[in-house]
């Protein structure tokens, strides 16, 4: 029976999930896992490239919180890890988030999302910086404060509680993994671990620009806190 379950929603991602799943079935760790890709019917090679790497493949409708629903249904582990198509897990993922789970009070965890590409130099700085001041220092103090907000890139859950509060609020088009742990909140503690880390694909950022990038995402967080719904839309980028 595998400890954690890593649960990646794909669609339509034949281009990167090798690279994800490679670096998922290559963890440094003693600690026993498994692989679950929720596929939403892609329409590439997305199945048969997971079909080689994963535990587990399931089919499931499009929506990312469906996605990430239907792979924790399926889910052996006592905890479980969510990670994106787009993204490459460290070799330690797994260890940290045994060792951050080792406290029995601890029901969510996450750690840092870093970027996977590389840009011009100053441009690349800049990407960094913003990355590590969000997903770390920004991270932590929400944790500190109570109020968490977890990427679903790169979060994990003890599965009992996820299905306490329901799972992701297969609703919301964005915001799910935020408004997930936020429901948690109060129920147990979050942990953020440094050397949890997760890689991911900087596409969006390329494709839209900073402003558009960094706009959206402002905004979308402040219309599910004053309304508790977020942006009905969400571009898709390949």
């Amino acid at each position: 029976m595998p400890k954690f379950s890593i649960i990646i929603p794909t669609f339509n991602e034949e281009a990167l999930i090798a690279r994800c799943l490679q670096s998922v079935s290559l963890q440094d760790t003693d600690v026993s896992y498994e692989i679950i890709v929720a596929d939403s019917n892609s329409t590439d090679n997305t199945v048969g490239i997971a079909e080689k790497y994963a535990d587990k493949v399931v089919l499931c409708p499009r929506g990312i919180a469906v996605g990430r629903n239907a792979g924790a249904k399926a889910a052996r582990g006592k905890y479980l890890v969510f990670m994106d198509g787009d993204s490459v897990a460290s070799k330690g993922l797994v260890e940290a988030y045994n060792d951050a789970f080792s406290d029995a009070r601890c029901i969510a965890a996450t750690g840092p999302i870093l970027p996977l590409e590389r840009m011009k130099k100053y441009e690349d700085l800049l990407v960094r910086a913003g990355a590590k001041l969000y997903t770390k220092k920004w991270m932590k103090l929400l944790i500190l404060l109570g109020k968490p907000a977890f990427i679903g890139s790169n979060s994990a859950f003890r599965k009992d509680k996820f299905f306490e509060v329901g799972g992701f609020n297969e609703r919301l088009v964005t915001f799910e993994d935020g408004d997930l742990s936020m429901r948690l909140a109060g129920r147990g503690n979050f942990a953020f671990h440094e050397d949890a880390v997760v890689y991911t694909s900087i596409r969006r950022l390329k494709k839209w620009g900073y402003i558009k990038f960094v706009g959206f995402h402002a905004s979308n967080t402040l219309r599910y806190l004053l309304m508790g719904r977020s942006h009905s839309h969400y571009e898709e980028v390949r």
